[in-house]
């Protein structure tokens, strides 16, 4: 090998070369572990996204999962309809008559009431009560008051054990409905899979009920035609809030959530039970459940949690009925004149001589279903301190059974303004009588007062000109109220006629007959117990009356402002237990029985007088009755009116037989016969001999 000359130089070149490979050497691997680094990172936060995106997509998942079932337990709890023996068919919602389910004995469907409809009708009757300043009426309101909140306990029960699991309830067609298992499916159809795996923990789901802290809005609306209000912490836009005092005359009332759709409710407001209440019920359900995740081979359990509300289809009540007031003989005008409904609770109907007696219809429609029977009823009676059960407050309590029906709609103003409209006489105000008899003999008139609400809760009124019968039936297991003489002096003054051809028991083709001052009361209520339990076949309902309540024309309205105004007209035995009895003061023969076929007996029922036995039967043939109709399906009172309640007066007519003599005179002092001195003939003289008395009502008109 050739030597150089400088062997240094050479040495120094070969260790740059190494020094400059060593360099890049060690970049190459900086280079690696930089590039290794960077796809870690970038590794780790792809893994990272991909998680972050699969939580995210499961919350999403589960949150819409979990909305679905509250959303769907509130909806099937809505459709749950419960028996009530206060109010008939309840649940959260209102309902029309058209459930199969709710038909009563006669073959019709009855309505569902919601329990806030029914809380909220109570309070509307207590104002209209406290408006009027009347006690009996305040306690009617405060009797219902009170069950209304038992009823609403009984539906809390059943609605808690249908959203248990493996619970039920049964909607108005008796179809069964199960909200956890309906919860629990809309759950599970809501899942949408993301990547990796994730899934619902069967039998996580839990449902339970409770309230929102401070309230929602109801769809009750609060009282129109009121000069009161409530507090704007206690209402939303004229409707109530739930789960706030309704404070009213030293009372409070508290509605339920129910809205008028069902929606999600914030579950940071929900709480198991509101503060500051005396009493509540629970209708907002929560549902919470629990997702599996597997992320990234990590499991993870996750709860989540929605809250929603139910909802009530608000009933309008088209044709809540109507209250007849009936004077078939005409409108007492005497000492004690009946010229207003506020004159019904006075004190010609409530003195110390004015009891009354409360019976019911046992075994169907009297007298019309074979083998009815009419019962006593006084320990129905709902105000024990008024132990003589006065007329007066039989009188209440058929106008406070009539204006409840109307539910919240009835206006304040209109319920108080007609208790002091005027009664309209009669167009004519007297009829020939008997008929087909002398037109020089008159007697008066019949009249009925009809009062209703129409769609926007006013109250209207009208005058028909009525006859003694047909009669109405007493409806199966509702009241018949009866108070004879309950007005002395309800006439003016007394009329004689004579003669009169007076049939059975009388028998005296020239009788004589007395209208008399004194009047009768009686009251036939078809709504005191309402529903299918304790309310009969017909469940409570008004009696059908067309077109005698359902014409229209020419009403008077009486609208806030209050109208008194005359409206058209249009032509259309069992014992007392009361202060007085029937045919009081009466004669040796058969006390109340009249004298058919002219003067009926001292009942409100058609006779027929039976002359094997010589007595007064009560007709049951059907031809002499209003009767509830013969159907089925939606009940025809629903949209047009029947009769809730008729309070009727009628005039006592006092008769007699009279036998007439002639017998001659005589000298009291010689006891000789009295001649006629021009004639010489003896001088006679006519006595007339009552030998048989009664008391009944004018029969035939």
């Amino acid at each position: 090998m050739k030597k150089t000359r400088y062997p240094y130089i050479s040495s120094l070149a070969i260790q740059k070369r190494h020094n400059k490979s060593a360099q890049r050497e060690q970049r190459g691997n900086m280079l690696i572990l930089v590039t290794a680094v960077t796809v870690g990172i970038v590794v780790a936060i792809l893994i990272f996204m991909v998680g972050y995106v699969r939580l995210m997509g499961t919350q999403t998942e589960r949150k819409t999962a979990i909305e679905s079932a509250a959303l769907t337990a509130a909806r099937e709890m809505s459709k749950i309809v419960i028996e009530n023996n206060d109010f008939g068919m309840i649940g959260l919602s209102d309902s029309a008559p058209v459930g199969v389910d709710t038909q009563a004995g006669d073959n019709f469907y009855t309505s569902v009431h919601g329990i806030n409809t029914i809380i909220g009708t109570t309070l509307l009757d207590y104002i209209i009560a406290d408006s009027l300043g009347d006690n009996e009426l305040k306690n009617l309101a405060i009797q219902d008051y009170d069950r209304a909140k038992t009823a609403a306990d009984q539906l809390m029960a059943a609605l808690n054990s249908s959203i248990a699991p493996g619970g039920s309830g049964t909607d108005k067609d008796g179809n069964a409905v199960s909200p956890y298992a309906a919860a629990e499916n809309a759950y599970k159809k809501a899942q949408v899979r993301m990547a990796g795996a994730a899934s619902y923990q069967a039998g996580s789901l839990q449902l339970s009920l409770g309230s929102v802290q401070g309230g929602l809005a109801t769809n009750i609306p609060t009282p129109t035609g009121w000069g009161g209000s409530f507090p704007s912490s206690a209402t939303i836009a004229n409707h109530y809030r739930s789960y706030t005092p309704i404070n009213y005359d030293g009372r409070t009332w508290v509605f339920a959530g129910i809205g008028d759709s069902v929606k999600l409710v914030d579950n940071k407001k929900w709480v198991a039970s509101s503060s500051g209440l005396p009493w509540q019920h629970k209708t907002v359900v929560r549902a919470e459940a629990v997702h599996n995740v597997n992320n990234n081979g990590s499991n993870q359990q996750l709860k989540t949690i929605a809250c929603a509300q139910p909802a009530s289809v608000f009933d309008p009540k088209p044709a809540p009925g109507a209250l007849v007031i009936s004077f078939p003989d005409g409108i007492p005008d005497g000492t004690c004149s009946m010229n207003r409904i506020l004159d019904l609770y006075g004190p010609c109907l409530s003195d110390s001589d004015d009891a009354s007696d409360m019976y019911f219809s046992s075994g169907g429609d009297y007298p019309t279903d074979a083998g009815t029977t009419i019962v006593a009823d006084n320990s129905s009676w709902p105000f024990p301190y008024d132990t003589l059960q006065t007329g007066a407050n039989a009188c209440k309590i058929a106008v406070y059974d009539w204006y409840k029906r109307a539910g919240t709609k009835a206006s304040v103003s209109a319920v108080v303004n007609m208790h002091s409209t005027a009664f309209n006489q009669p167009t004519p105000l007297k009829v020939q009588w008997p008929p087909g008899g002398s037109a020089f003999i008159q007697i008066p008139n019949g009249v009925a007062e009809i009062f209703r609400f129409d769609p926007s809760g006013n109250v209207t009124m009208q005058s028909k000109v009525i006859t003694p019968s047909p009669f109405y039936v007493v409806s199966d297991q509702q009241t018949l109220f009866e108070s004879f003489e309950v007005l002395t002096y309800g006439a003016s003054t007394s009329q004689t006629l004579t003669p009169i051809n007076l049939g059975p028991p009388i028998n005296d083709p020239n009788g004589k007959l007395t209208l008399t001052t004194k009047y009768d009361l009686y009251i036939r209520d078809f709504g005191r117990k309402p529903g299918k339990a304790n309310g009969g076949k017909h469940a409570g309902e008004p009696i059908e009356d067309d077109p005698f309540v359902t014409f229209n024309k020419g009403t008077v309205n009486i609208a806030d402002a209050g109208k008194a105004g005359h409206a058209e007209f249009d032509s259309v035995s069992w014992g007392s237990q009361g202060a007085k009895r029937r045919g009081s003061g009466g004669g040796s023969v058969g006390n109340g029985a009249g004298a058919l076929p002219m003067i009926l007996p001292q009942e409100d029922f058609a006779f027929s007088y039976n002359n094997a036995t010589n007595s007064m039967e009560v007709m049951r043939d059907p031809s002499a009755y209003k009767q509830f109709p013969v159907g089925s399906g939606k009940r025809l009172t629903y949209q047009k009116n029947g009769v809730v309640c008729d309070i009727r007066f009628r005039r006592q007519v006092h008769v007699e037989d009279q036998m007439s003599e002639t017998i001659p005179m005589t000298d009291p002092t010689t006891g000789d016969p009295v001649t006629d001195p021009a004639t010489g003939d003896p001088v006679t003289t006519t006595t007339t001999t009552v030998t048989k008395t009664n008391t009944g009502y004018i029969g035939l008109k």
